[in-house]
């Protein structure tokens, strides 16, 4: 993806709190009311996903590093109708501003949608590595759905990770929904003789590096299972060469760890792939939106598993916040269908750790999406369609706090934040890092 041309308008600051207000004529935005406020932006919806309005500053709850910090401002600012039609009724998605009383409102506000005429940004990611051909065409079918369903002023680009067609956002909404119809799927069957889940992989790696820790002195090439140290790995045995086969075991543990430096290699590549699409919408004023179609990624959850990432996803996280990205992830959940089908299929026997095969490949995906303020939103048929109506309704609005930092908030190092709504039945959609400049003399 090409770099956008850096437009007058940037963000001022890093992260979910900005300095308020947009740049104009080279000017460093002020608050008019002489109070020294950064902004936040959250999102508030109910249940299905329907934003709330006319919260006031004293609905909500705001803190920098486990500290409180005073809201002194609440503006709802709504980017389309409920149902996606534009505000005013022209079809320009041109964006509406409610303050809510209870403190000042700021001079300015940054680059929103309706407020500089360039609608809502959105840009539509696949990992073409974790779906198969078959699964792309309810892909394709859902995202041109999606396109379609945009104001003529929203922009939506386009990120094809490892590979595939990529387009910087524009409003070119017919171009864009082109190069998506070529989006394929490229999911290969894992290498190996065994038919080894994610979760089996990650369990007999966790297994083999707590034996290894019990048989340190022992000499012993291959770690002796005792106990219940091998209750995953004698399971994959009983299953895939019958109990009396007592070679298999070493092979069963060769290839999940061979597996789990495979799994290692495509995460770290995906998740590098988004890393490189987040930093680059850093050159694009306002709020954007990233949805990423994904059938997962697999990281470990248990203590010695493996395939291990490191902290790769909380930097993705980090990165989100620093360039006002919001993630939702449309995880594909298609395993259990895959295990049944005969091209897929490598046993009559398949195994039963669905759900959590499913917790394993959406955990990542889970992690920075709520990092950066969006969701993760699992589908178990089809392309994910309904997921995607539910992003256009949160995103038809959002809230600008302006929050009373305090002075030992203003040392440009990466805080943790967090915004809750004291109304019940609301879900609040904010990011999790914050870096707070310093004051500007």
């Amino acid at each position: 993806m090409r770099r956008g041309t850096l437009r007058v308008l940037t963000t001022v600051a890093i992260g979910s709190a900005l300095s308020l207000g947009l740049f104009a004529q080279g000017q460093t935005p002020v608050f008019r009311a002489g109070v020294d406020l950064i902004a936040v932006d959250v999102q508030v919806v109910d249940g299905d996903g329907r934003p709330i309005p006319a919260l006031r500053p004293q609905d909500f709850d705001v803190s920098i590093s486990g500290k409180t910090r005073r809201v002194a401002s609440a503006e709802f600012i709504e980017s389309t109708r409920l149902d996606g039609s534009a505000l005013n009724g022209s079809g320009s998605g041109a964006g509406q501003v409610t303050s809510i009383g209870g403190g000042p409102t700021a001079s300015n506000i940054w680059p929103t949608g309706g407020l500089t005429g360039t609608g809502r940004m959105y840009v539509l990611a696949f990992d073409t590595d974790s779906f198969s051909v078959g699964e792309s065409r309810d892909v394709v079918g859902a995202a041109r759905g999606f396109i379609q369903r945009l104001q003529p002023a929203d922009q939506v680009g386009l990120y094809t990770f490892p590979v595939g067609p990529r387009l910087e956002p524009t409003t070119d909404h017919g171009a864009v929904s082109k190069q998506v119809d070529t989006i394929v799927g490229h999911l290969q069957n894992m290498p190996g003789e065994f038919n080894l889940t994610p979760s089996e992989i990650i369990d007999v790696t966790a297994e083999i590096g707590r034996a290894r820790a019990n048989n340190v002195g022992r000499g012993a090439a291959t770690p002796v299972l005792s106990g219940n140290e091998g209750e995953v790995t004698r399971r994959v045995q009983l299953r895939e060469c019958g109990a009396t086969d007592v070679s298999c075991v070493e092979q069963i543990q060769t290839e999940a760890q061979s597996l789990a430096f495979y799994l290692e290699g495509r995460a770290t590549e995906g998740l590098n792939g988004l890393r490189s699409l987040i930093q680059l919408l850093n050159d694009e004023p306002g709020r954007k939106t990233v949805v990423l179609f994904s059938a997962g990624i697999a990281s470990t959850d248990r203590p010695g598993g493996r395939p291990e990432i490191g902290d790769l996803a909380k930097q993705l996280g980090q990165d989100a916040a620093a360039t006002n990205t919001t993630i939702y992830v449309v995880h594909l959940d298609a395993g259990p269908w895959r295990q049944m089908a005969a091209e897929t299929r490598k046993t009559d026997n398949p195994p039963v750790s669905r759900s959590r095969d499913n917790a394993v490949t959406g955990r990542l995906l889970s992690e920075f999406s709520g990092a950066s303020g969006g969701t993760l939103m699992r589908v178990v048929m089809g392309g994910g369609g309904w997921a995607l109506d539910r992003v256009l309704r949160e995103t038809s609005s959002h809230y600008l706090l302006g929050v009373e930092p305090a002075d030992t908030d203003r040392d440009g190092k990466l805080r943790t934040l967090n915004v809750k709504v004291r109304q019940k039945g609301t879900t609040v959609r904010s990011r999790i890092w914050v870096v707070v400049p310093k004051r500007t003399l």
